[in-house]
């Protein structure tokens, strides 16, 4: 270890340079392994997180699409399992939190008391509220421990305070643990579901989450074989309503990062990829190191050292080496890794799980030492293998000297340069589905738009006129207000909550029915009669709502999608629908265009217009487009809405355009990181091709001075160098091009718009590597040029 600490102080530019390269492959390793180990590998924080499953159900109508549960069915599959320890129904929920400084809208769970018995989780204090408690609708609540520090001041005595929540005062009876929150350490309050007689019966209205424990010893196959039979029992025993009904489950802790997972293991494969690359140009290092020590090696073995001895002394001062790097890396990724979680989306999940700690820290020590293995053996293998002879013969210059390390080298750098093209493949892919899917038209016009989600008390606002008063006054108090071009309602908004996005069965009146479970499905959506014109959303034929659309009207306006599918060829305008399972028959007055509702990247679904007079929500968007900077408007927007009601939470209100960017958070941050990941592999791959062409340059010193001396030109040795490089660059185009087209088809979940097997995307990459490996020859090849034919003969 001190021998080899002192080799690489002597040479502290090749040490210094080996180590930033290691640290960058090592830093970059270790921040995206903190974050698949934060999200995708530690345990969910609920006593024995493996048996958690999250439920789901299917119905024919939906394509097999997974969907969540009615509570009279979940309150079935409860009574009648018996795999499952405990099952549990959620339901996200917002909270409009009053009391000092302005109201605010919290995240919080309806949930079930059982689901106190589902997570296992112990309250710090007090305790899950009671089956009684959930049963009779009582007023009690569990909140996190961030809300009891940051609401209660994390008073021990907080137990039996009230929270004024939606005009309704709550009774804290529990306060959970740090770091512990379902489904997201973001929910704050956890209040009883309290199912209402109608909800015990109604298996059409399906809406609850439900996650399960399984009693110990029972696999995730019996328990989903259980479910197949309960469901097959349900579909015989309600017919009307679940014909062809499903149920399944999937281990809770895939079910709650499961959309990230492709995200994060293509990353580690970039980052891979780019570690391979820098020990490949460090190996490349040790070659060049060790040609020069061949004579050392050489009196070494002449003194009775043996070839073992020899790869342990080189992989010993390879591995410290590594060392140096793995520590240079921990302090870039120290850096990086919270870098990184501050760009993340709040809803990024398990976010506050990613950190250095123990497990980051024992997974670099073990990155380092195993890159210090993979860089070092094979010239410490092709060092020991030298011929003793030979090696004192040649000294440290020979012309015979350096072959088998020049193949080997070129060997590396065109292992380096697949890796660059499919890392370069990779990027081009995303960023070309992240152009195509910020190009996507949402079906409206963002610029100018403001939207507030705004949530009314049900303490205060009991029935439907006293809902409909409020929204009327708050679109009179908004209209009035100075740059308003024009405000609107709708429930559910466009990118909005998505837990508000409802869809129900439909038919057309005058032709045959559906089949039970069978209706097709739309989006249902209640407006006020301005929603068109303040979102810009075109009218394609007919009328939109007006006045008198009012508390019986029966008009209903469809979208573009709903019309082609179900009356193509037709005029819809004048059809009637049978809306529901009550068959609430509407007519169709007009045919607007389509409408993205939750992001960018899902189909666009059918989708119809109901007149918000008439089905009166408890919770509406208010919309308002303005000819003012939308941000600028915020504030005097929520004092306006506050003169009707200053109990409404301003926290939900923000410019649509910037609602739609942030929409695209996780498309452009993975964008970003395999950006950076490859350009700088790409910056390596070139120093690669630098260093064996040098390298091979003064190997060949003494070749290429006879060529000159033979009337060589300078352009034939430049041509020569040149050609050595190209040779390599198509060689790793060749295998990377192989194995992008093997590799890409694991983007394809990540794609908008774009294929894997892109032609422009390879076509690019294809050309631009080989060009970039030339630009990086052509200062060893000029350096060939200048070679003397006399100073280099004379120098062997």
């Amino acid at each position: 270890m001190t021998y080899a600490l002192r080799v690489l102080v002597k040479r502290p530019g090749f040490t210094l340079i080996a180590a930033l390269t290691l640290a960058l492959g090592i830093a970059a390793n270790t921040t995206i392994f903190s974050l698949i180990d934060g999200v995708l590998l530690r345990p969910l924080p609920y006593p024995q997180a493996d048996r958690l499953l999250s439920l789901w159900t299917s119905y024919p109508a939906s394509n097999g699409q997974p969907d969540v549960f009615s509570p009279p069915n979940f309150l079935d599959v409860a009574a009648r399992s018996r795999t499952l320890e405990a099952v549990g129904g959620y339901d996200d929920a917002s909270f409009a939190l009053a009391g000092s400084g302005q109201p605010e809208s919290i995240p919080g769970e309806r949930m079930s008391a059982s689901m106190g018995r589902v997570l296992g989780v112990a309250p710090q204090l007090g305790r899950w509220f009671t089956a009684e408690e959930d049963e009779s609708g009582q007023a009690v609540a569990v909140v996190s421990d961030s809300l009891w520090r940051n609401r209660l001041g994390a008073d021990p005595q907080a137990l039996g305070r009230t929270l004024l929540l939606n005009g309704r005062a709550f009774v804290v009876v529990g306060v959970l643990p740090p770091r512990v929150g379902f489904p997201s350490i973001l929910t704050q309050i956890y209040a009883p579901i309290s199912f209402s007689p109608d909800d015990r019966q109604s298996r059409g209205n399906v809406y609850l989450n439900v996650a399960a424990r399984m009693r110990p010893g029972v696999s995730v196959s019996t328990a989903q074989a259980e479910l197949r039979t309960i469901a097959a029992a349900l579909a015989q025993q309600y017919p009307n309503v679940d014909a062809g009904i499903q149920m399944g489950a999937d281990p809770l802790q895939s079910s709650l990062v499961g959309n990230v997972r492709p995200i994060l293991v293509v990353l580690w494969a970039a980052v891979a990829f780019m570690l391979a690359v820098g020990c490949a140009n460090v190996a490349n290092l040790q070659l060049a190191h060790a040609a020069g020590r061949q004579r050392e090696f050489a009196l070494r073995r002449s003194l009775g050292a043996t070839n073992g001895r020899i790869v342990r002394q080189l992989l010993t001062e390879s591995v410290v080496l590594a060392g140096i790097g793995g520590v240079l890396g921990l302090a870039i990724g120290a850096w990086a890794v919270p870098a990184m979680a501050a760009q993340l989306p709040s809803a990024f999940p398990r976010l506050r799980d990613v950190g250095l700690d123990a497990r980051v820290l024992w997974f670099t020590f073990a990155i380092s030492m195993l890159t210090g293995v993979l860089f070092g053996l094979a010239p410490a293998v092709g060092s020991a293998r030298r011929d003793l002879a030979r090696s004192l013969r040649e000294g440290s210059a020979g012309a015979g000297r350096g072959v088998s390390h020049r193949r080997m080298g070129r060997v590396l750098v065109t292992g380096e340069v697949a890796a660059v093209l499919i890392l370069l493949v990779g990027a081009g892919l995303v960023l070309r589905s992240l152009v195509r899917l910020s190009a996507v038209d949402p079906g409206f016009r963002t610029r100018g738009l403001i939207a507030w989600q705004m949530f009314l008390p049900p303490a205060r606002y009991t029935n439907a006129p006293a809902q409909r008063t409020f929204y009327r006054n708050v679109l009179e108090q908004v209209a009035s207000l100075p740059g308003v071009q024009a405000a609107a309602l709708a429930q559910p908004l466009p990118f909005g909550p998505v837990d508000i996005v409802t869809d129900t069965g439909f038919a057309v009146a005058g032709r045959p029915l559906p089949a039970a479970g069978q209706s097709p499905q739309a989006l249902i959506a209640r407006i006020s009669p301005t929603y068109f014109s303040t979102m810009g959303i075109p009218l394609r034929r007919g009328r939109g709502f007006t006045e008198q659309d009012g508390e019986t009207s029966q008009s209903v306006v469809i979208s573009e999608a709903l019309a082609n599918r179900y009356f193509a060829g037709q005029d819809p305008v004048g059809q009637r629908l049978l809306l529901g399972r009550q068959r609430l028959e509407m007519q169709i007055v007009g045919v607007v265009g389509d409408v993205k509702h939750i992001n960018l990247r899902a189909d666009t679904r059918p989708e119809f217009y109901l007149p918000l007079a008439r089905f009166t929500p408890g919770a509406a968007g208010l919309v308002v487009r303005t000819s003012m900077d939308a941000a600028a408007l915020l504030p005097a927007l929520q004092r306006r809405v506050w003169t009707v009601d200053s109990s409404i939470p301003a926290n939900l209100a923000a410019p649509l355009e910037r609602v739609l960017y942030g929409s695209l958070a996780p498309a452009r941050i993975a964008t970003m990181l395999l950006a950076v990941f490859a350009g700088i592999t790409l910056v390596l791959g070139l120093v690669g091709v630098y260093g064996v062409l040098s390298y091979s340059v003064r190997q060949r010193r003494r070749e290429i001075g006879i060529r000159l001396a033979l009337g060589a030109s300078q352009r034939e040795v430049l041509r020569m160098v040149l050609g050595e490089a190209l040779g390599m660059a198509m060689a790793g185009v060749t295998i990377g091009i192989a194995s992008a087209l093997l590799l890409s088809r694991y983007l394809e979940s990540l794609l908008y718009g774009v294929k894997p097997a892109d032609p422009a995307t390879y076509a690019v990459a294809a050309l631009a590597v080989p060009c970039a490996a030339l630009l990086a020859a052509y200062q060893p090849a000029r350096r060939a040029t200048r070679v003397d034919p006399a100073s280099s003969l004379r120098s062997e």
